[in-house]
């Protein structure tokens, strides 16, 4: 199963992401919206992982422990070559983001899990398929980080799923 792990956002911080990527998708061309039950924040990617690694992993992520923290996105950013319009953000709010990804990825070398080791990039991908895009500022929308976990693609009709692994 191909692997990652991330932070989901409460309901209301889902919901004020959801409304945000409607707003960016009424005004500008794009492929495909990012579904509000998908949205989320990768700590790190690991790709492919058999079943039973992926469960070790899971179980571990749990026991990782983290004082929570508050994440405020206020900046919309653009990856050109991906096409992908995302919203982030630009102040010290990103620091614990860091740290917190040093940690997951600390457990995944002991753990011998290959990942993903490019620097982190803390966003949320909101519309993919986008040619040109502005970047900009937004109200700011914080999300309390209380939890992380692994979580898998699952293959879907139109666009992969996102399910949580539970040991």
């Amino acid at each position: 199963m191909r692997c990652f792990v991330a932070a989901w956002p409460d309901e209301p911080t889902r919901l004020a992401l959801a409304s945000l990527a409607d707003d960016v998708r009424q005004r500008i061309e794009h492929r495909r919206v990012a579904r509000a039950d998908d949205l989320h924040l990768t700590l790190a990617f690991i790709g492919d992982l058999a079943d039973e690694v992926a469960f070790d992993v899971a179980d571990s992520v749990a026991k990782l422990r983290f004082k929570p923290f508050a994440w405020q996105l206020d900046t919309l950013g653009f990856f050109e070559e991906a096409g992908v319009v995302w919203v982030g953000a630009t102040d010290a709010t990103v620091r614990p983001l860091a740290d917190l990804a040093d940690r997951v990825r600390a457990l995944l070398d002991e753990m011998h899990v290959a990942y993903d080791r490019k620097p982190l990039a803390p966003h949320v991908t909101l519309l993919r398929g986008v040619e040109r895009f502005a970047a900009g500022t937004v109200a700011p929308i914080l999300w309390r980080i209380e939890s992380i976990a692994l979580y898998r693609s699952a293959p879907a009709r139109q666009a992969s799923r996102y399910v949580r692994v539970t040991p």
